[in-house]
């Protein structure tokens, strides 16, 4: 029987849910709270990841209604006959499923990687029943958003990477509540095949760190100094990558050469220009605190570290421990950057670039001496300013590199 499906939110995963919905057979209409004030009568609500239930009065409806209302993840996964390995946490989410997908496909399994990546799980399902032909796994990334409506979503294993303040706007209950969401991506897997990432060190690892090695027992697997993923950070994205491969295989790739031509994606501690013998340095996709002191773990040099952006109700009390010499100065900018000046506390000075990206740059090449790193690790979503992260890092690039020696204080 035909069922008549509402879809709320349009974007890249409400399209990707219609046209699941016609290989189905069901009826499916796209609405948006900008377009209509009433939900449509429907026998099924799907919600893409995007749309805050807070803010949504068509959400609210749709909770009210009666009828089921469930997410993408969960329309998808119904409708799924591959297995799947599930990536979350606060942070390295992308990263991680990018790398699990490459070690499998370079042990000659036909894998792909889906999700909050970028493609919707909805589209690999529809691709597969169009083309009957399908992948033998998927390595998932999933948001916190995409799992608060998936009652029955079961992968084969999943990996909580970390948890850390992130998006407490959307939930009443703050962080715990997000924390809860994170962590019901365990719910329906089993237990020998949850992985936690090593910043969980109250939980039991296959897979250990030892310096610059990942060893599993006694048995040192690989040493991270010949890859491209030897922050400490990337250790640990590397380390879940290979116990959710291990977990589908059986066995580990053939190591360090699987890896030897994987690098992570744009955005991340990306090197972007040498200027005036400084290191400009694009982390746009760091949306948190967490993420930022990571990339500070990462850097071998003083830093002259851009903040600032969208707030997500998030916790900054942690930079208050932000110090020199590590920290040479601090450029703030966008619309968060008031309530991030309350929280730097250290011995270095604070610029303010208000609203203007090339200003806040101009002040970092001033703040900054030869040697430094200057490093856009925001803690903040974009969209006050940009229109994605993507965006946000490709203007730094763009700015830095037309800058010139006159923007730099002279040396004598």
């Amino acid at each position: 029987m035909k069922r008549k499906i509402i879809i709320l939110g349009a974007g890249v995963s409400g399209n990707a849910v219609k046209k699941l919905a016609g290989v189905l057979g069901d009826e499916a209409t796209i609405v948006c709270d900008d377009e209509t004030e009433l939900l449509p009568p429907c026998d099924l609500v799907v919600v893409s990841p995007g749309v805050p239930p807070l803010k949504s009065h068509l959400y609210q409806q749709a909770e009210k209604s009666g009828v089921e209302l469930i997410g993408e993840l969960e329309y998808a996964f119904r409708a799924c006959d591959f297995p799947l390995l599930a990536i979350t946490g606060t942070n390295g989410k992308t990263t991680t499923t990018e790398l699990t997908c490459h070690l499998l496909r370079k042990s000659n399994v036909d894998a792909v990687a889906a999700g909050n990546i970028g493609r919707p799980l909805s589209d690999v399902v529809a691709e597969a029943r169009i083309t009957g032909k399908k992948p033998q796994i998927v390595a998932l990334e999933v948001s916190n958003f995409q799992l608060e409506k998936a009652p029955s979503f079961a992968p084969f294993a999943a990996v909580l990477l970390n948890l850390a303040s992130d998006h407490e706007d959307r939930y009443t209950g703050g962080f715990d509540e997000y924390c809860r969401v994170k962590m019901s991506i365990f719910d329906r897997v089993d237990a020998a095949h949850r992985v936690y990432g090593l910043s969980f060190a109250d939980k039991p690892h296959r897979i250990t760190r030892s310096g610059a090695s990942l060893c599993d027992g006694d048995t040192v697997l690989v040493n991270t100094k010949e890859t491209a993923l030897n922050s400490p950070h990337n250790q640990e994205n590397f380390a879940a990558a290979l116990e959710l491969v291990h977990l589908f295989l059986g066995h580990y790739p053939v190591l360090p050469g699987a890896v030897a031509d994987f690098h992570p994606g744009a955005h991340r501690l990306q090197r972007v220009a040498e200027i005036a013998e400084r290191l400009f340095i694009d982390d746009s996709k760091a949306t948190n605190p967490h993420a930022v002191f990571a990339a500070l773990k990462a850097m071998d040099r003083p830093v002259v570290l851009l903040l600032g952006g969208l707030d997500k109700g998030m916790d900054f009390s942690s930079f208050e421990s932000l110090a020199a010499p590590d920290i040479r100065a601090v450029v703030l900018f966008g619309e968060c950057r008031k309530k991030m000046r309350q929280h730097l506390k250290g011995n270095f000075p604070v610029f303010d670039g208000e609203m203007d990206f090339v200003q806040t740059l101009k002040l970092a090449a001033q703040a900054s001496r030869p040697g430094d790193a200057v490093l856009l690790s925001p803690s903040c979503a974009s969209f006050d300013m940009f229109k994605s992260y993507g965006d946000r890092g490709d203007r730094f690039r763009e700015i830095a590199l037309q800058l010139t020696r006159e923007d730099f204080p002279s040396e004598k």
